[in-house]
């Protein structure tokens, strides 16, 4: 749909996991709460943003799907620079926005560095994805969260684990997430998020005609009556591929709205 190269998708994939998963953190009694990862370094994949809902509903974007270096290393390929995390409740809710500095280790890394300085929580985040010639075969991820009473034997004991654990996208292939956390955590007392508070995932797109004619309401009025010249203008959402065309009378009513 999103036309991705072998390594936007590693990258978009890990980031939509994360964020679904750090989506499923918030307080799960408030509806319509979000999280936005956005991800601006100076690789070559650019800016990739990865937006997760506390229903499982995901979109994601990178803005250089088909990157000149093809190479598998996501850390790379993203780069150092920013990640901001944007939590809260839209449209209308309080927003919360955090930021860290980048490093190149990979989408992962980024985010449990992030939980550990900007939430303050000794988190382990695993995210893995499959890819095969015809497309993503598995993805996943886990995020391991210590309670504040957990002695620092038994976090040793996890990061032990968690260091001596195959690439979670080796894993996820041959098992459902529930039985690699328990491979994973085998003989280690932890809890695991009640399945009741389970909801399926989907990529979900908010776009609809309105708001993709928006955006053109910010143009020139010369710049208008060039796309008017032209006949029409089309707006493709980058977050799903969904085009919508606009007509000559669409543009025609936009410029009358700027005068009136």
């Amino acid at each position: 749909m999103l036309d991705l190269s072998p390594v936007a998708t590693d990258a978009l994939g890990r980031a939509l996991t994360g964020a679904l998963l750090l989506a499923r953190l918030l307080e799960k009694n408030l509806k319509n709460q979000a999280v936005t990862l956005r991800f601006e370094g100076d690789g070559p994949l650019g800016v990739v943003i990865a937006e997760g809902n506390i229903g499982g509903g995901a979109r994601g974007y990178v803005s250089n799907r088909v990157p000149d270096a093809p190479m598998l290393d996501v850390g790379r390929a993203i780069g150092r620079g920013i990640l901001s995390v944007v939590r809260g409740t839209p449209p209308h809710g309080r927003l919360y926005t955090s930021q860290i500095a980048l490093e190149g280790g990979g989408v992962a890394k980024e985010l449990t560095r992030y939980l550990a300085t900007s939430e303050q929580i000794a988190s382990a985040v695993l995210l893995g994805v499959l890819n095969r010639r015809e497309g993503v075969a598995a993805a996943g991820g886990i995020i391991i969260q210590a309670f504040p009473h957990a002695g620092e034997a038994s976090i040793a004991a996890i990061e032990k684990r968690i260091t001596e654990a195959p690439p979670l996208s080796t894993l996820i292939e041959k098992m459902p997430i529930e039985a690699v956390v328990a491979q994973l955590l085998h003989g280690i007392d932890y809890k695991q998020i009640d399945e009741r508070f389970n909801v399926p995932l989907s990529y979900t797109c908010p776009c609809t005609r309105s708001r993709a004619l928006a955006p053109l309401q910010l143009f020139s009025p010369e710049e208008l009556q060039d796309m008017i010249s032209q006949g029409g203008s089309e707006v493709t959402c980058e977050f799903c591929g969904r085009k919508y065309s606009f007509t000559r009378e669409d543009l025609l009513a936009l410029t009358a709205t700027g005068e009136a």
